[in-house]
């Protein structure tokens, strides 16, 4: 690292720095700290809710899975393409979501189904997420740690064998990403956030071009590519990917359907869920970071392929000596598959790129954890504590002061404890498994909760308890499996010897040292079999919810926050259509989301059926491989300058609003009756939460949705 690099490290953090501290005079309520008092518009939600998805962990998860699979996975990856953009673009819970005011996830279900249920969602969807989330440090802090050459240096403390540098690197960047947490809540997050997200946009397209046509001849690299990796775990074909361990096509096709089933499931990020100003730019908003993605596809894609061929050809054996040396230094098997490409980058990128790639895992690194920070800490008072104190006392008073304390020290408190779990725990999975191992005990049913919740009027509470309960013990019993299947095989032996023996025989996969299905299969049959245990038990108990008062329609509406338009989107083939809502800018925006969508996936349907019908060689996937990248690079291009354009604009809309709009201190994320504290007082006696049952049972109730 030059004295180059470093200044841009320093420049980065002085800028976000700087508006952070601009931020804090906004802050002044509950509302403020939990979702910017819903003023953000759909560039700065786009870029600020993508770049908070975008974390060192994710990047490093990224590095692994393509040095493994190589531009396999960006092929299979497009086939999710429509996925995203139908789901942006229709506005697919997001909407909804949006239209009930709810400030997290969990108090939609207690607006939905009952209190108990918030606080059992909250209490599981918390766990699940905090210990999904210990490990983010640990990645983070090892990356710099290698990348930037700081000494491993172990002491024993308590009879732990503990890397005290590595301790220190963590503490550092989580002592930044918690100061920025506490000045200002969600819109400190969502601000900084943002301006990360247009820096790492720009640095992007810089590593793209150097990557192209600096770095070493392409043709090296697909040679690289055909002779070092396996003949059946294809860097290039995507037909030749039997043997690509994890990440082949049954992954992403569980991919595709998990993305369907649990949007918006995961409340690593749930701030940005509830910022919006209106569900028009909810649903625009997730347009806008639909296109963003396209933006981080080329260098997360292009640097572990490099890395491949870096480590691998013969022709820069010599400078890659180190990089072997380092690598061959880590004992343990599963650090070193995450830190490969981060040693090997560190050997390959000159300054300034070599500080400009630093400076964009440190935005990653503070981006995701000021994030998720905000939000696991803010879900555990929300959901838990604040129910379960309303239950004992009976009363939902509690000052604004008072609550945001109770947010800030809860915030603490999840800061700590990530960081004792990366400093203690020894990860044996690769990071994309134990995310889906994690992420199992809440995503395996939550989705059947939203989803029936927002969209089903005979959905109940008996139906997400049910489905909940089930998919958390799946959850269970799956980890229990994969982590101790040297166990499970040592019992099921002595149990059953001779059942054990025949089942071996007929399938051998059972001797091995891993468990014959990973994280993302348990995850599919626990999202499959939620669903019908949600479906049937709703069905059994035939009640029917008040929609219209759920998502404040006709006589429920009410007003507040940042100016709002546009009515909810048509129903059948109309949902794909705009409304007289959209202006000028959003109908050029909605037409480029489908446009990008209908030209890479006509791509992928192509060339799939091509693939199966001739025989194409590696050395032409090669060449196909060269020209995406190039139509990946012009449109990389070209969203950043877009998207930052329009963010500037909506950051400074953000702070006018904030400075204009009066504060309501019932908007706390309090509900009474299945009604939220703040739209009580708007609605007055058209609705009374001591008398209404907003769930009765059989007829068509008041609900309009089926």
């Amino acid at each position: 690292m030059s004295w180059i690099d470093w200044a841009i490290i320093f420049a980065l953090m002085v800028v976000i720095t700087g508006f952070a501290i601009h931020t804090r005079k906004y802050m002044l309520s509950v509302a403020d700290f939990l979702s910017g008092n819903r003023c953000a518009g759909k560039y700065l939600l786009g870029v600020a809710d993508g770049m908070s998805g975008l974390g060192a962990v994710s990047i490093i998860a990224v590095f692994e899975m393509i040095y493994r699979a190589g531009f396999t996975a960006e092929w299979w990856n497009l086939m999710l393409l429509p996925i995203g953009v139908v789901i942006a673009s229709t506005g697919w819970v997001q909407y909804r979501f949006r239209q009930t005011r709810a400030m997290t996830m969990a108090q939609f279900f207690e607006l939905r189904y009952s209190r108990s249920f918030r606080i059992f969602a909250g209490t599981m969807g918390w766990i699940s997420g905090i210990i999904n989330f210990g490990i983010f440090p640990a990645v983070g802090g090892r990356f710099f740690q290698y990348y930037m050459g700081f000494p491993v240096y172990e002491v024993g403390i308590a009879g732990v064998q503990i890397d005290v540098v590595y301790g220190a690197i963590m503490a550092v960047l989580l002592i930044v990403s918690l100061t920025f947490t506490f000045w200002g809540g969600q819109i400190t997050v969502m601000v900084t956030d943002f301006i990360q997200g247009m820096f790492v946009n720009m640095v992007f397209v810089v590593l793209g071009v150097y990557l192209l046509f600096f770095f070493v001849d392409w043709n090296q690299i697909v040679e690289a590519a055909i002779q070092y990796a396996p003949a059946d775990a294809s860097l290039l074909n995507p037909l030749k990917t039997s043997e690509t361990e994890n990440f082949n096509v049954t992954y992403f096709l569980i991919q595709a359907f998990g993305s369907f089933y649990a949007y918006m499931a995961w409340q690593g990020s749930q701030g940005y869920f509830s910022s919006a100003r209106s569900p028009h730019d909810a649903r625009l908003g997730r347009v806008v970071g639909q296109l963003r993605n396209i933006t981080q596809t080329l260098p997360l894609a292009l640097l572990p392929i490099a890395a491949f061929a870096f480590l691998n050809s013969p022709d820069v054996a010599g400078t890659a000596r180190a990089s072997h040396e380092i690598l061959a230094s880590i004992e343990n098997e599963q650090l070193r598959s995450q830190l490969t490409v981060t040693v090997a980058a560190r050997a390959m990128l000159p300054s300034p790129i070599m500080g400009m790639f630093a400076a964009v895992m440190l935005a990653a690194f503070i981006s995701t954890h000021n994030t998720y920070l905000h939000s696991w800490g803010s879900i555990f008072v929300q959901d838990v504590v604040l129910p379960i104190r309303h239950n004992i006392k009976g009363t939902h008073i509690i000052s604004p002061k008072k609550h945001i304390l109770w947010l800030r020290l809860s915030v603490i408190s999840v800061c700590v404890f990530i960081f004792l779990f990366s400093l203690l725990f020894s990860q044996q999975q690769d990071i994309l498994m134990f995310f889906a191992l994690t992420g199992t005990i809440y995503l395996g049913w939550a989705g059947s909760a939203i989803i029936g919740g927002l969209y089903w009027k005979r959905g109940t509470a008996a139906g997400a308890w049910a489905a909940a309960v089930v998919g958390v013990l799946m959850a269970i019993g799956g980890w229990s499996i994969t982590y101790n299947w040297a166990q499970v095989q040592s019992l099921m032996y002595t149990w059953v010897p001779g059942t054990w023996d025949s089942m071996t025989l007929r399938w051998p996969v059972l001797l091995g040292d891993r468990a014959p299905v990973n994280a993302q299969i348990i995850w599919f049959w626990t999202m499959v079999t939620t669903i019908l245990v949600y479906v049937v038990v709703s069905l059994l108990h035939n009640q029917v919810f008040n929609m219209d008062q759920l998502l404040h329609r006709g006589k429920y509406a009410v007003e507040g926050g940042a100016p709002q338009k546009g009515s909810e989107p048509r129903h059948g083939w109309a949902i794909f259509g705009m409304g007289d809502e959209f202006s000028t800018g959003d109908r050029v925006l909605f037409v480029s989301a489908y446009a990008y969508i209908f030209v890479f996936f006509t791509v992928f349907v192509i060339g799939t059926v091509l693939m199966f019908s001739f025989d194409i060689s590696d050395y032409t996937w090669g060449q196909f491989w060269w020209w995406f990248c190039i139509v990946v690079l012009i449109m990389t291009t070209a969203v950043t300058g877009w998207v930052t354009v329009g963010g500037i604009r909506n950051t400074r809309e953000l702070f006018a609003y904030l400075a204009a709009i009066k504060r309501d201190d019932a908007d706390d994320g309090t509900v009474i009756g299945h009604v939220s504290l703040a739209d009580l007082e708007k609605l007055g006696d058209k609705v009374d939460p001591a008398k209404e049952d907003l769930a009765a049972p059989g007829g068509d109730g008041d609900g309009s949705e089926t």
